[in-house]
């Protein structure tokens, strides 16, 4: 049987892990699979982006409807592509925005992209 200290420990540690957990939002997933995420990856390897070769990718994101939701799903994509070139940085907000406001669509507010 736990003595009495230990009984008060435990319940005060599960009272902060609740009190800390209540106060965390869920972040947003991006609901693509991986080959229409591929398209804007694919689109965010070239050197320069413009409306002619980022339309694919520009009517995936749009058929998301959903603003945090596009901001999520291109943000993977510029993440997916910086890490598949190696040794290339590049500002992640940058290529997001260039790419967002080519498509179109709208930036969450106060969104920020972080790899």
């Amino acid at each position: 049987m736990a003595s009495k200290n230990m009984t008060t420990i435990m319940a005060l540690f599960l009272t902060f892990n609740l009190v800390f957990l209540g106060f965390t939002s869920a972040q947003p997933v991006c609901p693509l699979n991986r080959s229409d995420l591929g398209i804007c990856v694919n689109v965010l390897g070239l050197i320069s982006l413009t409306t002619s070769n980022v339309a694919r990718c520009c009517s995936i994101l749009a058929g998301l409807n959903n603003t945090p939701l596009v901001s999520v799903c291109a943000c993977e994509a510029v993440r997916l592509n910086i890490l598949n070139l190696l040794g290339i940085t590049v500002n992640l907000n940058l290529r997001l925005n260039g790419l967002l406001g080519l498509c179109r669509l709208p930036v969450q507010p106060g969104f920020n992209c972080l790899l």
